[in-house]
């Protein structure tokens, strides 16, 4: 999955002609919670890093990693249970891409994966028409909050980065 996504981010940086330090750590990508209908091939299981929720994936990202635009951690839910989480903010074409696929998805589940691993799940449980996802993030030996702290942090980094690699591809 992420291995032929960094081999095609590593092309655009050679051919774009970056420094290695302009190229980014993590690469994000939301995933969608797969149906059970789904093909074998077409699907893949991934693990929350520290509930260890399995859920299965399609194997291919509704949101790729460039069409992230940025991160933020937010504090959320009812006044005595609240608590923190990732607010994925995404370009035009995936906020479209995200609300026409959750005006069918409600019950299923967005899944955002970094290099690999999933570190955060979303629920649909209706649709979504501003382009903003709320994850609730996971990360071993960090709180809620420091996790994400942390991941927004990083994605940030990581999401600045690709801008620049896509402007110099523009040049």
């Amino acid at each position: 999955m992420t291995l032929f996504r960094y081999a095609v981010a590593l092309g655009a940086l050679l051919l774009a002609g970056c420094k290695s330090t302009d190229i980014p750590d993590e690469i994000a990508s939301v995933f969608i919670e797969a149906s059970p209908s789904s093909g074998g091939a077409m699907k893949q299981e991934v693990r929350l890093p520290v509930s260890q929720i399995a859920i299965t994936v399609l194997t291919r990202p509704l949101v790729p990693a460039e069409e992230i635009l940025g991160t933020q951690p937010i504090t959320s839910g009812e006044p005595d249970l609240r608590q923190e989480f990732l607010l994925v903010q995404l370009d035009r074409k995936s906020a479209v891409d995200v609300m026409n696929y959750t005006k069918e998805a409600v019950g299923r589940h967005f899944v955002l994966v970094i290099n690999d691993t999933a570190v955060g799940i979303m629920p649909i449980d209706h649709q979504i028409t501003d382009g903003n996802l709320m994850f609730h993030v996971e990360k071993k030996g960090l709180s809620n909050t420091a996790a994400v702290m942390d991941i927004s942090k990083r994605l940030n980094i990581s999401a600045l980065k690709l801008r620049k690699i896509k402007e110099a591809e523009r040049k």
